[in-house]
């Protein structure tokens, strides 16, 4: 724990924060439905700039710097109906996400503001039919059926005196998932990807699990790009 402390001292610890700002159910029974990617008639794109969903995640640290950003969805445009089975948590949340191991690179700090380069990866997103995601496991938010997966290039965060980042994602795959008889597909609600625009506290946690015992606490809204 010691040597994680002094890992995480100053900088460090405000750049593991950020990170999280890389990324950026229902109330009635649901199950996905895997098909083809552009099988999802109902479904109109919706506008450029408009919101797709809303997030509420946290960043889990490992003792070598290396980072996942997981959480889950609270709205998803342009679905009605609740994302949860029951009161709104990460356990009852029907659609839950999860980013591949990424890592910062420092760059000069521009007087008061700390600046890194978040590495280039993936942003998935699950269906849960039985919700169980749980803050102790971060894995258990990259459980059920996978529905889409956003790349994003490499980065630029800001560290401080804010902790803020945004950037553009593509949208790499996508699966059909079906709701209330209803069909949804993220290649016809937003199929050239998304922006991310996201703010996390600075205030480090020593909760996570052994394998990456230190969190910072966050939320952050993704939204349509247009077409090329």
């Amino acid at each position: 724990m010691r040597i994680l402390r002094t890992l995480l001292d100053r900088k460090l610890a405000i750049t593991l924060l950020a990170l999280a700002l890389v990324f950026a159910g229902w109330q009635s029974p649901a199950h996905a439905q895997e098909s083809m990617a552009n099988a999802a008639p109902k479904t109109q794109q919706i506008p450029a700039g408009r919101t797709v969903w809303h997030h509420v995640g946290r960043l889990f640290v490992n003792a070598t710097g290396g980072f996942v950003w997981v959480g889950y969805l609270v709205h998803i445009d342009p679905i009605d109906g609740s994302l949860f089975d029951g009161s709104p948590s990460e356990s009852t949340a029907y659609f839950t996400f999860s980013t591949d191991q990424a890592q910062l690179t420092p760059l000069p700090n521009n007087n008061d503001v700390a600046l890194d380069l978040v590495s280039a990866g993936t942003f998935s997103v699950y269906y849960n039919a039985t919700p169980s995601a749980n803050w102790s496991d971060p894995a258990s938010f990259s459980k059920g059926k996978l529905i889409a997966r956003f790349n994003r290039k490499e980065s630029l965060v800001q560290l401080s005196p804010v902790a803020f980042h945004d950037l553009s994602e593509t949208l790499g795959w996508s699966s059909n998932f079906e709701f209330d008889g209803q069909t949804y597909n993220f290649n016809r609600i937003t199929p050239n990807g998304v922006t991310f625009t996201q703010f996390v506290s600075t205030a480090q946690q020593f909760d996570g699990p052994a394998n990456y015992p230190v969190t910072f606490s966050g939320a952050g809204t993704a939204f349509a790009v247009g077409a090329q």
